[in-house]
């Protein structure tokens, strides 16, 4: 399993331990903060999924997952969040949440056709 995940989130400890908890399972994990490392991380490699806060500071999501698809057609991805989702849930994570429960599910999203 070497599928590539790029996590962005803002928020410096949930995005630490989603890197290591992911890692820990042969994962090629790249980790951002922001717009700027975001947008050169997509441009640089061919990731498998993508996972995002759907809530950060100066950030647009809906943005994000434009600029993924332009360089990424075939890219997946999952939002995570403290509040609910204003769209489709499959590929939702309420945070917080348990690392087997992101692990399923990343698992889970990578799987599907």
């Amino acid at each position: 399993m070497h599928e590539k995940i790029l996590v962005i989130d803002d928020e410096p400890l949930i995005l630490s331990s989603i890197e290591k908890a992911l890692l820990k399972v042969g994962y090629e994990i790249t980790a951002v903060s922001d717009m700027k490392d975001f947008l050169n991380a997509v441009a640089s490699t061919k990731f498998d999924l993508i996972i995002m806060d759907l809530h950060m500071a100066g950030i647009r999501t809906s943005e994000l997952t434009e600029e993924a698809k332009k360089h990424i057609p075939s890219v997946k991805f999952m939002t995570i969040s403290g509040s609910a989702p204003a769209q489709d849930s499959r590929h939702f994570l309420p945070k917080p949440f348990k690392i087997d429960v992101l692990r399923d599910k990343v698992r889970e999203i990578l799987d599907e056709p």
